[in-house]
């Protein structure tokens, strides 16, 4: 493991010939898979204030440019000390930027769409100054024409013919060079298309939130106010953004969000904090901040950095913060973009066949697993449970007289349509959870949870600390990853498991079944999608009872479970 990223490699992929050859090329590849990470979180994970510091840069150099063209005019003296003000911050920012207190920002960081006023008419004036360089460029395979440099300048020379001169009867017409300087030619050139494109220009700086001209339209005062010295704190994005996720963890202090739900939102928003690079707040609603961002997250799909439906979920959090922005008054206008029903924000998301478990590797697992991890399995192939059902599940749901354990999921607690289900253990899953009872009913007797590991914590626990951060534990995951690693170095071809896939596995078996195919929603756990499973119709328990039984059949009659494998394991 390394920076949270599991690195894992087989010793025949390595290529070497014995143990000293095997363990250097080992060496070797996870130097460079190490390399490969850090790299990756050198992009992902650049430094807020440095982006801070030059946005702020950006903003103070476009102040003292408009300023600049104003107190020309002795009718603006008044603005000549704030003026001042402003340089004397740009260069105190300069210094702190030229002293490399912060790392260099990498370009592929920032979103070219939201860039300072200056960086938009240098860009436009580069890319006309190489359009006619590359006119010029042409010159030299012309007949007539060449490049000449004298004393370190470019001169275009063109052969040119005087005038015809008649001198004693004789015609005479000599050639004649004639020597262009090539840096006034693309001046004067360049003058004009500068001019013919003052209104692209002009709509590009309106498009990222720029005023095009704060003399003609009066703005200067509201500039001052918006872009001075000091922007008040209640106009500032990431002062919002620290509300809106103290917002989201008091919906989770009021069980309105889970904790996992919470921390989702804190990792989703805190990759756009890292890539938007703007400062103020009411920029965020701009149709080009939102295109730049799915722009973003696109090119990251495309890259195969991040899969569609993850990219989904990082621009469906990024707009449920615009929608809270909205609610709290904080934009004016709700963005139009967002408002249009479509796949304009959507990205593809490739649906995989549900891929279970062979059930001769659910035999070997269940004959090698100990016995609180094959009860967890068996929990899960009997009732559907995952992880944190299993770690959750109270000792007033089960019924050890009648062997039933009656569930409602936790994620659909407060949907009312979603089921609650009576499920009927299986003989071998109550023997080994009664077993597990009693022996936590000796030692932690006042325990709220069916189910506690050794020192009497739930077996899957998730809660926001007093950092206000996520924390998650998993003691049942963390216990069958180790199984599979294990039984992995004793078997080559046992394959690599999740433990979710136990769930998978009894449902497409139920679902295969013809006489029992319309009960795997309901055992599940799912809320019924047709009309006549939400207001017609109503599962007995008794044909709930006869699908788990020939659950059971399906499962354990081809192969027996007697036969122990000797592979050392470590508990849950």
């Amino acid at each position: 493991m390394y920076k949270r990223v599991p690195l894992q490699i087989r010793a025949s992929k390595l290529g070497g010939t014995n143990y000293a050859d095997t363990v250097v090329a080992a060496n070797q590849w996870l130097e460079k898979e190490k390399s490969k990470i850090d790299q990756e979180l050198a992009l992902e994970n650049p430094r807020p204030n440095q982006i801070a510091y030059i946005a702020e840069l950006q903003s103070i150099q476009s102040d003292i440019k408009t300023l600049s063209a104003l107190v020309r005019n002795p009718a603006h003296s008044s603005l000549i000390p704030v003026l001042d003000v402003l340089k004397h911050k740009e260069s105190g920012i300069k210094r702190v930027l030229q002293q490399e207190i912060l790392p260099p920002l990498d370009d592929t960081l920032r979103n070219p769409r939201h860039i300072s006023p200056e960086r938009l008419e240098e860009e436009a004036i580069q890319d006309a100054k190489q359009e006619l360089r590359n006119e010029v460029a042409v010159l030299h395979s012309h007949e007539s024409r060449m490049i000449r440099e004298i004393d370190g300048k470019e001169y275009i020379v063109t052969k040119v013919r005087l005038p015809k001169v008649t001198v004693n009867g004789i015609v005479y017409s000599e050639p004649q060079e004639r020597m262009t300087d090539v840096e006034e030619l693309i001046d004067k050139r360049l003058t004009k298309i500068v001019k013919a494109k003052d209104k692209a220009l002009a709509d590009k700086k309106r498009k990222v939130g720029v005023v095009g001209s704060e003399r003609e339209l009066g703005k200067l005062d509201q500039m001052l106010d918006e872009h001075g010295v000091a922007v008040p704190e209640s106009l500032l994005l990431d002062y919002h953004i620290d509300r809106f996720l103290d917002t989201q963890r008091r919906r989770c202090a009021e069980r309105k969000i889970s904790a996992g739900r919470l921390g989702k939102i804190n990792s989703t928003i805190e990759t756009y904090r890292k890539w938007s690079s703007i400062v103020r707040v009411d920029k965020i609603g701009t149709k080009d901040h939102i295109d730049g961002y799915y722009d973003f997250l696109s090119q990251r799909v495309v890259a195969g950095k991040i899969k569609g439906k993850y990219a989904n979920n990082l621009f469906a959090d990024f707009r449920m913060m615009i929608d809270w922005l909205f609610k709290e008054e904080v934009l004016k206008t709700y963005p139009v973009c967002l408002q249009r029903k479509g796949d304009d924000y959507r990205f593809h998301v490739v649906r995989q066949k549900p891929k279970g478990v062979d059930l001769q590797w659910v035999h070997k697992i269940l004959a090698t697993a100990e016995p609180r991890m094959r009860l967890c399995i068996l929990l899960t192939l009997n009732c559907g449970f995952g992880a944190s059902e299993i770690g959750q599940l109270t000792k007033e749901e089960y019924d050890p007289a009648t062997g039933r354990i009656t569930h409602k999921r936790c994620k659909t607690q407060k949907y009312a349509n979603a089921p609650t289900v009576c499920y009927r253990l299986w003989d071998e899953t109550k023997a080994l959870l009664d077993q597990e009872i009693a022996n936590n009913k000796k030692k932690y007797p006042k325990a709220k949870y069916l189910l506690v590991n050794n020192n009497g914590n739930p077996l899957w626990n998730e809660y926001v600390g007093d950092d206000g951060k996520t924390h998650k534990s998993d003691n049942i995951t963390c216990a069958f990853k180790r199984l599979v690693i294990k039984l992995q170095a004793s078997d080559p071809e046992f394959p690599s498991i999740a433990y979710y896939q136990f769930r998978k596995t009894s449902a497409t078996l139920i679902f295969n079944e013809p006489e029992y195919m319309g009960l795997d929603w309901l055992w599940l756990g799912h809320a019924p999608k047709t009309t006549a499973g939400q207001h017609y119709t109503a599962p007995t328990p008794t044909i709930l009872d006869k699908c788990l039984a020939r659950l059971h059949d399906i499962i354990f009659d081809p192969v027996s479970l007697s036969e122990p494998i000797d592979v050392k394991t470590d508990k849950v």
